[in-house]
């Protein structure tokens, strides 16, 4: 007989499972793409931070926690990004000691660039699959994306 417990142990082994085959599977996507994103001026470190800008200007603490970098590495990148016009560090209007980092018009358009980049070397991955898994995929992928908005809200609730 199946207890709670034991469904509870395989669920979390089988989600484990699954997140290894995810993160693998992201891997080989990223070294797939990497001749796609030569057509690119923007390294995938520097439009992860971008890519935290595209909405709104942040804190740059917010900002290195998004990106998961430490506070020195966030400045270097930050400092480069600035010297190429990409971002630009402004004064908060509601508290004139706190430092805001912008992402630019050009930043804006880069990202945008790298962002097709690497759609269409994903896509020529993808394309690869039979029509009937890529549905599947694009269900699956939804739905994780889904759940991952959803958490991020809860997140930002409970603060």
């Amino acid at each position: 007989m199946t207890t709670l417990l034991d469904r509870h142990t395989a669920t979390k082994t089988e989600d484990l499972e699954l997140a290894g085959l995810l993160l693998s599977t992201l891997r080989i996507i990223k070294m797939a793409t990497a001749a796609s994103r030569e057509h690119s001026h923007v390294s995938a470190n520097r439009a992860g931070v971008m890519w935290q800008l595209r909405e709104r200007a942040m804190r740059s603490g917010d900002l290195a926690q998004r990106c998961a970098m430490t506070a020195p590495a966030l400045t270097e990148h930050v400092d480069s990004l600035i010297r190429d016009g990409l971002v630009r560090r402004l004064e908060d209007p509601a508290d004139r000691r706190v430092v805001l980092v912008e992402l630019t018009a050009l930043g804006r358009r880069e990202l945008d660039r790298y962002s097709e980049v690497m759609k269409r070397g994903v896509a020529s991955v993808l394309a690869r699959l039979p029509a009937d898994k890529r549905a599947r995929l694009r269900v699956a992928l939804t739905d994780l994306n889904d759940s991952i908005e959803a958490i991020t809200k809860e997140t930002a609730n409970a603060r």
